[in-house]
C-alpha cells in the first residue's frame, strides 16, 4: 500500500513538472513568434517606405515634366 502511495505521488509530481515544461515551451514559442512577426513587420514597413519614396519621386518628376511642357 505504501509503495502505491509513493508511486502515485511520483506520477503526480512528474505530471506537474511536465505541465510546467509545456507552459515554458509555449511561452518560449510565443516569444519567438512575436519576435519574428515584429521583424517581418519592420521589413514590410521599410519596403513600403522605400516604395512610397520611389513613387513620390516618380510623380514629382512627372509633374515637373508636365510643368515644363505647359510653360
Amino acid at each position: 500500500m505504501r509503495s502505491i502511495s509513493i508511486l502515485l505521488l511520483a506520477l503526480v509530481f512528474a505530471g506537474c513538472n511536465t505541465a510546467q515544461g509545456v507552459k515554458k515551451d509555449v511561452a518560449i514559442g510565443a516569444e519567438k513568434t512575436g519576435e519574428a512577426l515584429q521583424k517581418g513587420g519592420e521589413a514590410v514597413g521599410g519596403a513600403l517606405n522605400k516604395t512610397g519614396e520611389v513613387v513620390g519621386e516618380t510623380l514629382k518628376k512627372g509633374g515637373e515634366a508636365v510643368q515644363k511642357v505647359v510653360n
